[in-house]
């Protein structure tokens, strides 16, 4: 049989590894969040940088800049960008996306989605049955102007969500207003995701 002195040994032993392997796990996951830490300043540069340049934007009330669901969004008027039920561009809503354009043009290694949103103001034309067809097509009207104006394609896509995804109660006048908007939504880069590891 083992010796008393053996068992305390090999408990001992047993208990310097549980501790080592602790020390290993303790310090992988400071590496983690030092990780983290540095993407996400990196992030919070990089924003900052982007409201610096929209500033004169967003002081004459063009757009606004919001972090909602994680993710950085530049939000434009449809007041500004389309007259009421169309998606032909007015000339404000394209100097407008034209001076965004050369912001986001920039960027390098970003992808932008484009979403439309809509009061819910029923439409029912025959070009738009409902608002999911007009927001969609005001989401690819600014896509296809931002192309023109020199952002590559391939960091662009574009999507309607019709008026379910508000930001303002459609009770009044303003909230249906705020509701009417084009959002370009910055898509996060997988390294900037919390806890993303590549095997």
């Amino acid at each position: 049989a083992k010796s008393e002195m053996d068992k305390q040994r090999d408990k001992m032993v047993a208990e310097r590894d549980a501790l080592l392997k602790e020390h290993e796990d303790l310090k992988n996951e400071l590496e983690q969040l030092r990780k983290m830490k540095e993407a996400a300043e990196k992030r919070n540069a990089e924003f900052r940088e982007i409201m610096g340049r929209l500033k004169s934007m967003i002081d004459a009330g063009t757009l606004s800049v919001t972090i909602r669901k994680g993710r950085m969004i530049v939000s434009l008027s449809n007041d500004i960008l389309f007259p009421s039920g169309s998606t032909a561009m007015r000339d404000e809503g394209k100097n407008a996306v034209k001076e965004l354009s050369e912001t986001l043009q920039s960027l390098e290694g970003r992808t932008f989605l484009v979403v439309g949103h809509s009061d819910p103001t029923p439409i029912n034309t025959k070009r738009f049955p409902s608002n999911w067809e007009l927001s969609s097509q005001r989401a690819i009207e600014v896509v296809k102007l931002m192309v023109e104006y020199g952002v590559e394609p391939e960091m662009l896509a574009a999507a309607g969500q019709a008026e379910f995804d508000p930001i303002a109660d459609n009770e009044n006048k303003e909230g249906m207003a705020q509701n009417r908007r084009v959002e370009i939504i910055f898509m996060p880069k997988i390294e900037e995701m919390p806890g993303f590891e590549l095997e």
